[in-house]
């Protein structure tokens, strides 16, 4: 009994010991688990994002790419067009930040429904690219006096005015033709004259008149250019100054450090935004004197002013400057695209010059002075190749890439995908716009594409192609408002390109990402007038 009871201890010993060390092993598994899902490269590549670089910084890769005149993150943009498969997004590390790019359409919906007003994720500005904005991006908060500002700026932009800003349009594109027929015979720096007239037409919008000023640039020495002239190399400075850690790390780097480079950069914003300030400010006091409003964005603006819905003229220059530099660098850019894209496709070329004859101009020749009063907002409307036309530049050469959205409050996608709180997801145009998983030959410029009729309507692999994958202004409630706007301008450019001009391309190098917003790259043409 002795004996047996002795056994019975030793036993029951062994069993206590054996629960303990696998509820140890259990407890150490829990927390090997815990530091896992710390590890945001492992938690989200376990849910099979691809992790371009590991856990490395995107750092270097974002300054090489401004420095080289490439747009942000074209790195990624380069993979999506043949590593996407397999994957719903890209994943990359900046300093301590985990972002995510969507590759497929599987779970944009459901991304931009939680932007609403109080949802789970929140627009942001992308600090690299908001230099002519000092107080970041507008239209990104998500309050309630923000979506006030933004339901009365629709107006703007989606109202009456439009018809005055196509006349801004016809204007500013009369005087680019006129110089063009001046110089007929010519090889000329197209997409220069083309992006100086969308600083003109956008100047017109502004204010209802033409702004020809020099001022001071601050580069290697000092020097006077034309304004507009400025405020490109400007942008194209910050660009650079925002590729650094530094910048990263602090936003506000530039007003701290005591670098020759930031205090250039720092003259040279302070130089744009005291004339942009000074012109709404004489503008504001001439309309609290009782002069006329006109249909500009600067005499809207002021309305909005007195009404309490912008607070201020500081904040009134801050949208305006935000407007200028969109037209100005977004749309001149896209604009370029189009033609570049055309004369590089001539069956394009030829099919759209078909229907601007026939639907448009209605089988006559127009002189310059007539065109006026043929390309309007009602007859552009129903021009279906045009349309395409538009939507294929914007897709496949987006002058700008859209808004990133950080996650509020851990949440759950589609089929279980979870999200963690911080994470920075980004709907990227520039990414979206060339990936294998929705595009066919995402790097053609294939127009078709958007015509319901054609096999290129579908995903690759044949299945339906969600509309909201196309991005050129974003989507959900902080779009961007010029979308009307900017498809307009390219629309009227191209009237009045393809019935008074022929074009001989004479760069045909233009490398992918050519037309982003922040860059020198030229390409110039024999410009012929018919």
């Amino acid at each position: 009994e002795l004996l047996f009871e002795i056994s019975f201890v030793v036993v029951a010993c062994g069993l206590f010991l054996y629960s303990l060390t696998r509820k140890k092993k259990a407890i150490g598994q829990e927390h090997e688990e815990e530091k896992i899902e710390t590890d945001d490269v492992k938690f989200y590549t376990k849910q099979k994002v691809n992790f371009v670089d590991g856990d490395s910084s995107y750092i270097p890769k974002l300054k090489k790419e401004v420095d080289e005149g490439n747009p942000h993150f074209n790195n990624l943009r380069e993979l999506a067009t043949s590593s996407a498969k397999g994957t719903d997004f890209f994943g990359i590390k900046i300093e301590d930040q985990t972002w995510l790019f969507p590759v497929s359409q599987k779970h944009l919906k459901l991304l931009y429904q939680h932007t609403q007003l109080n949802g789970k994720m929140e627009s942001f500005a992308f600090n690299q690219a908001v230099g002519y904005a000092p107080k970041g991006m507008p239209f990104m908060d998500t309050t309630d006096q923000w979506k006030e500002l933004r339901k009365n700026l629709a107006a703007i932009f989606h109202s009456n005015f439009m018809d005055a800003y196509l006349g801004y349009f016809n204007t500013a594109v009369n005087d680019l033709v006129t110089k063009w027929k001046g110089e007929s015979g010519k090889v000329l720096q197209v997409k220069t004259d083309i992006c100086n007239m969308a600083y003109d037409s956008a100047v017109y919008s502004l204010t209802g008149s033409k702004l020809d000023v020099d001022v001071p640039y601050h580069g290697d020495g000092t020097k006077e250019m034309h304004i507009r002239d400025v405020n490109h190399h400007t942008l194209i400075d910050f660009a650079k100054h925002a590729a650094t850690k530094e910048f990263v790390k602090d936003k506000d780097y530039r007003f701290k450090s005591n670098s020759i480079t930031c205090d250039k950069l720092n003259k040279n914003m302070n130089t744009l935004g005291d004339a942009l300030t000074g012109l709404v400010t004489a503008r504001a006091g001439q309309l609290a004197e009782g002069a006329e409003a006109k249909l500009t964005i600067v005499d809207a603006a002021y309305g909005l002013l007195t009404q309490g819905v912008i607070k201020d003229v500081e904040e009134a220059v801050h949208h305006g400057w935000a407007i200028l530099n969109g037209a100005h660098n977004n749309c001149g850019n896209a604009l370029s695209a189009a033609l570049y894209y055309l004369l590089k496709n001539p069956e394009c070329y030829n099919k759209l010059k078909k229907e601007l004859d026939t639907e448009l101009f209605k089988g006559k020749r127009h002189e310059q002075a007539e065109l006026k009063e043929i390309i309007t907002r009602e007859s552009l409307k129903d021009l279906e190749y045009l349309s395409y036309v538009v939507k294929e530049t914007l897709r496949l050469s987006s002058p700008i890439y859209g808004k990133p959205m950080r996650v509020k409050e851990d949440m759950e996608l589609e089929e279980g995908f979870k999200v963690k709180k911080g994470t920075v997801i980004y709907p990227n145009n520039g990414v979206l716009g060339v990936s294998e998983n929705i595009w066919k030959n995402p790097l053609e410029f294939i127009p078709e594409r958007f015509d319901p009729e054609s096999e290129y309507f579908k995903l690759p692999q044949g299945g339906k192609r969600e509309p909201i994958v196309w991005l050129a202004f974003g989507s959900g409630p902080r779009q961007c408002m010029g979308d009307n706007y900017s498809m307009y301008f390219m629309k009227v450019g191209l009237a009045y390109f393809l019935h008074l001009f022929t074009f001989e391309l004479k760069e045909d190098n233009a490398t992918d990402g050519f037309f982003y917003w922040l860059t020198d790259k030229q390409f110039t043409a024999k410009v012929n007038s018919i």
